[in-house]
């Protein structure tokens, strides 16, 4: 399908009302023969009759085309100037039809799933040359986007946001909440049986100083006694962590486990808790803590996007992220279930955001209606439908015509002519 531009359809417009305007003017020009002729050429009354019914319907059906779209012979007669004078209804009209009858969920998300986007989207990106399009074009636009903002300004936006945030936060329930989901899987016992070992080592690194500690305070009694002693004791600290660590129902394990379960009833429940993780809430948001953070982070992300890498041998990102991508992609097209995962949740994304916006869509569709020029939407307007329209005057001439014919053989068939 080829579309004319503007020109060429101004041209075939103007075209075809030069030949529905031309019949006319042969309709009229055949009447005005015919009826002079006629005395001298009884069978001319048969060419009036059909000129006089075809000049009458082209006039009738010029009137109604030319009303569309202006004042027929400039005059102001009521319901004339239709497209112009109505262009704001029009717009609403337009913007309603649309949305209900092309912006409907159930049309949209019907339309997608015939179309399956998820699997040809899977097959586009299994590509690895569109994948490495793809991050070649989102890496241009990264050095653009960080012109076009000032660092101070958007450090200040992001530490007034996750000030915001910090500030609605209720930490003492959001730990509980945390430490809950973390011992309800059992991590915290995995996390104590790997530090248990390190604590071990600490304590067998630290017995010259506890050596020291404990002379300097047994001054009594002699070096090897004090060494015998603490090396008896260390011993038998490591010997108790490392029991404690290589046994999951060691006693202290148990005990491990109801303090971080009062714990987290405390920090769900505890007034006093509450308070003291709003004196953390303070001291974060009034100490300069926060904004330091923020500007480190923004400046190592600009520094990992925007400079280019030192080594030499470094494999360039976008050939990662290509094979990344690309084997993600064929890995997933291997599975139909979780394309038909995708396609549902495509779906529902889009219903979701029809049914938010559908209305805006539609008021879109009438705030621009709305801004058009009455002048340039009529010769829009005019320029798409115009000719098939002159079609309509060629029609009214010539079905005028036939009908006039008609009317004049029953008039002679009746004996009244």
């Amino acid at each position: 399908m080829t579309f004319a531009g503007a020109g060429e359809k101004r041209a075939r417009l103007r075209r075809m009302k030069t030949i529905a305007t031309a019949l006319l003017g042969v309709m009229a020009v055949v009447f005005v023969v015919s009826a002079w002729l006629r005395p001298e050429y009884p069978l001319l009354a048969w060419l009036e009759a059909f000129s006089e019914a075809a000049l009458i319907g082209g006039l009738a059906d010029w009137f109604a085309v030319v009303a569309l779209f202006r004042h027929p012979g400039g005059i102001p007669l009521p319901h004339t100037a239709i497209v112009p004078q109505n262009k704001d209804r029009i717009g609403v009209q337009l913007g309603i039809f649309v949305e209900q009858n092309f912006l409907t969920p159930a049309l949209i998300t019907s339309k997608l799933r015939e179309l399956d986007l998820a699997r040809h989207a899977l097959g586009w990106l299994a590509i690895p040359s569109n994948s490495l399009a793809l991050f070649a074009n989102l890496r241009e636009l990264v050095p653009r986007l960080f012109e076009a903002v000032d660092d101070d300004e958007v450090r200040v936006v992001v530490q007034r946001i996750l000030a915001d945030e910090i500030e609605r936060v209720d930490l003492s329930r959001i730990g509980g909440s945390v430490l809950a989901i973390v011992t309800a899987g059992g991590a915290h016992q995995r996390i104590l049986a790997r530090l248990l070992p390190v604590v071990a080592g600490w304590l067998h690194g630290q017995r010259a100083e506890i050596k020291r500690r404990f002379a300097k305070r047994s001054l009594l009694t002699p070096g090897f006694v004090d060494a015998y002693i603490v090396n008896r004791f260390v011993d038998g600290m490591i010997d108790l962590v490392d029991e404690v660590a290589h046994d999951p129902r060691h006693p202290m394990r148990r005990e491990f486990d109801a303090y971080i379960q009062q714990f987290v009833a405390r920090l769900n429940d505890d007034p006093e808790m509450r308070v003291q993780a709003e004196r953390v809430k303070r001291a974060i948001l009034q100490g300069g803590e926060l904004d330091q953070l923020v500007a480190a982070a923004w400046s190592a992300l600009k520094t990992r996007l925007l400079e280019p890498p030192a080594k030499p041998s470094f494999v360039p990102p976008g050939l990662r992220f290509a094979d990344v991508v690309a084997r993600i992609a064929w890995s997933m097209l291997d599975e139909p279930a979780v394309v038909e995962r995708l396609n549902t949740r495509l779906c529902d994304v889009a219903e979701s955001v029809l049914v938010r916006f559908q209305q805006q869509f539609s008021q879109l569709i009438t705030e621009i209606v709305h801004r058009w020029d009455a002048d340039v939407i009529t010769d829009k307007i005019e320029s798409e439908l115009g000719p098939d329209l002159q079609f309509i005057r060629l029609n009214g001439s010539l079905v005028g015509g036939l009908a006039g014919v008609v009317l004049h053989a029953a008039l002679v068939l009746g004996g009244a002519a």
